[in-house]
């Protein structure tokens, strides 16, 4: 094994073993390889155990992007999906919330084997694809049927449970109309200079003429909208980069990244979803029609409720998906940041198409 810093900060090895130890006395760490995607420390260990080797996923959240009360949340919602749904994530060995000299909070998780296609979905099957699709509206419509949530919110943990947050950092909300104005407007007044990673814009401005019209239109459609259904458990960012996918057959092996767990309504998840998900390697307009289609159909008929797509159910997900193509203009600089200055060009082109549309 060799010391060496992960993306989410350095941890030694040393600090590894001690982590380890400090959910498994009786396991001995072998080897460690570092993961070099994400923000949080995130390694794949070769472990010896009383009961033979075994291969485990170390966690800790040291990039300072995720609070600790929802970091907390994670190994406690891998548990509770496990028990509740059919969905698909790894089994916990074992979590710690803080600790005087570890990083903290951190776990221990099964090693799930799959691959993720973050930007690279073409690389699988048409057939892989589907089914890649049609897990995420059953699996989806299974975790909202955990629900309701007492509020909209953030999901956390309060006095060792899970919980929906009420802090200044997280409020609740009553109604996911007002969180979808309040988030719309936080994330304009962030394009004004520069998104939500400024000192990562090459072009702070980039979209500040946009501004007055995306408020304009933010106040007409989300004041107009019906009423949301009751809040449920929803995982905003169902993506390919958040799942492990046999490479073959397009099974999703797991569902990961569980931290940031909302707590809103059914048409918010699946206005996420389609944008995040069914938009990979960006689809012509009639792939993403059949795309979105399967999607629909495969989630109402996961239901076991009455729940449907009325008329005013699409227009609250039309409302929720302009929100997530402000939070993706927001994030360009850094979702873009080793792209050429003509791809950032092209995906803010992209970007202002959609708002024209729309306005």
């Amino acid at each position: 094994m060799t010391d060496a810093e992960g993306p989410g900060g350095a941890v030694d090895d040393a600090t590894v073993r001690e982590m380890v130890a400090a959910l498994r006395p009786a396991w001995t760490v072998r080897g460690v390889e570092r993961s070099e995607h994400g923000t949080d420390f995130v390694a794949t260990l070769d472990v010896e155990t009383p009961t033979g080797d075994r291969r485990v996923v170390l966690k800790a959240t040291t990039a300072d992007l995720v609070d600790p009360e929802v970091a907390r949340s994670e190994p406690r919602l891998f548990e509770f999906v496990a028990s509740e749904t059919q969905i698909p994530v790894p089994d916990v060995y074992g979590f710690c919330d803080a600790h005087d000299d570890l990083p903290a909070p951190f776990y221990l998780a099964e090693h799930v084997p799959g691959e993720t296609y973050e930007g690279d979905a073409s690389a699988l099957s048409a057939a892989a694809q589907r089914r890649v699709i049609e897990a995420a509206a059953e699996h989806l419509a299974a975790l909202h049927e955990c629900g309701p949530l007492p509020a909209v919110g953030t999901v956390g943990v309060h006095d060792g449970d899970l919980a929906v947050l009420d802090t200044d950092d997280h409020p609740r909300y009553e109604d996911d109309r007002e969180q979808l104005h309040d988030d719309c407007m936080e994330t304009i007044d962030a394009l004004e200079d520069g998104g939500y990673f400024p000192e990562l814009a090459e072009d702070p401005r980039r979209f500040a003429d946009l501004a007055d019209d995306l408020r304009a239109h933010v106040e007409e459609t989300v004041r107009a909208l019906s009423e949301p259904d009751p809040p449920t458990y929803c995982h905003w960012d169902y993506r390919y980069g958040n799942l492990l996918v046999d490479p073959d057959t397009g099974a999703t092996n797991a569902v990961l990244d569980w931290a940031n767990l909302s707590a809103r309504e059914p048409a918010n998840n699946l206005a996420n979803a389609e944008f995040h998900l069914l938009d990979a390697d960006d689809p012509d307009e009639s792939t993403l029609e059949a795309r979105r289609d399967l999607f629909r159909r495969t989630y109402r008929d996961a239901r076991s409720d009455d729940w449907a797509f009325t008329d005013a159910v699409r227009d609250r997900i039309a409302a929720y998906e302009f929100g997530a193509r402000l939070g993706a203009m927001a994030c360009l600089p850094l979702w873009y940041r080793d792209a050429t200055p003509a791809e950032r060009d092209a995906v803010e082109a992209e970007h202002r198409e959609f708002v024209h549309e729309r306005i």
